[in-house]
């Protein structure tokens, strides 16, 4: 989910004060979100956010059990580790890397719930990010690197994962080619991501392209469920993370990045307009 608008609370008061200043902000913040070579400027303004115990950044998968705050997330690892274990058995050694790994919870929950010791390393292009699960998750290795130059020798891991980050990139199919690259072979690509219908065949085809096969579960009702049964948990976290200048400014756009109850990024899941989709897609 692309957090473009955060850490500007500021900036934000102060040309609100201006004619058309929020109009101003918006604008100049859509255009640093499209401009790919900024990204990693604004994910560290995200990640600087005071966003307390919260640890994982997914849409979330419901049902989910348990009563963890973050279970719907958590439960979009647990989704992707199953689909795992009914490509390979999970054995001792395993080495998987997740790509834009964030905060770590996601990861952590993958490792943690697994049968058997999993080596990880987490993976983002936030320094901030690499910053908090370095102090987090001690006992675990974290790189800040690019997921389109990933810092690793041909054939390093058995598993690769990357959960709903893929259409902050840029460039998904040079993002492909390096998953195949780092992957061994007969390694597996655990990926879960929205897209518009239009972008399906593209998105194939990229995928075929740099070595990758797999079939896609429509997990669409379940995401939609997932951000209904859980919006007033993502407003209270987005109330307690930003200044209120930034929520004043950039209420809708912040409910709509957490895709809440109401928000125009839940209608485009329920409308059809966007499918969630995952896989475990394996290296020919």
């Amino acid at each position: 989910m692309a957090g473009w608008w955060i850490g500007l609370g500021a900036i934000a008061a102060v040309v609100a004060a201006a004619p058309h200043g929020a109009r101003a902000v918006k604008r100049r913040l859509r255009q640093a979100r499209d401009d790919h070579s900024r990204r990693p400027a604004l994910w560290n303004r995200f990640y600087a956010a005071g966003w307390g115990e919260t640890t994982t950044n997914n849409y979330g998968f419901a049902p989910a059990p348990g009563d963890h705050p973050q279970r719907f997330q958590h439960q979009m690892y647990r989704e992707l580790r199953r689909r795992l274990e009914a490509r390979r058995p999970l054995t001792p050694g395993l080495r998987m890397l997740e790509v834009s790994c964030g905060r770590g919870g996601g990861l952590d929950a993958f490792v943690s719930a697994a049968p058997v010791p999993i080596e990880a390393i987490g993976l983002d292009v936030a320094d901030r990010a690499i910053a908090f699960c370095r102090t987090r998750y001690p006992g675990r290795a974290f790189v800040a690197a690019s997921a389109l130059d990933l810092p690793f020798p041909d054939a390093s891991f058995d598993v690769l994962l990357n959960v709903e980050a893929s259409n902050d990139y840029g460039d998904r199919a040079r993002f492909f080619r390096e998953v195949a690259r780092v992957l061994k072979p007969d390694g597996v690509f655990l990926y879960a991501d929205n897209f518009r219908p239009s972008y399906l065949p593209a998105m194939h085809e990229q995928l075929a392209a740099a070595g990758l096969s797999g079939a896609f579960d429509d997990v669409t009702a379940n995401v939609i469920d997932a951000c209904r049964l859980d919006t007033a948990r993502r407003r209270a976290a987005i109330r307690a993370a930003f200044p209120l200048a930034t929520l004043l400014l950039f209420g809708k756009d912040l409910e709509n990045y957490a895709a809440m109850d109401g928000s125009r990024k839940l209608g485009d899941f329920v409308h059809g307009r966007r499918s969630y989709l995952m896989t475990a897609a394996v290296k020919s």
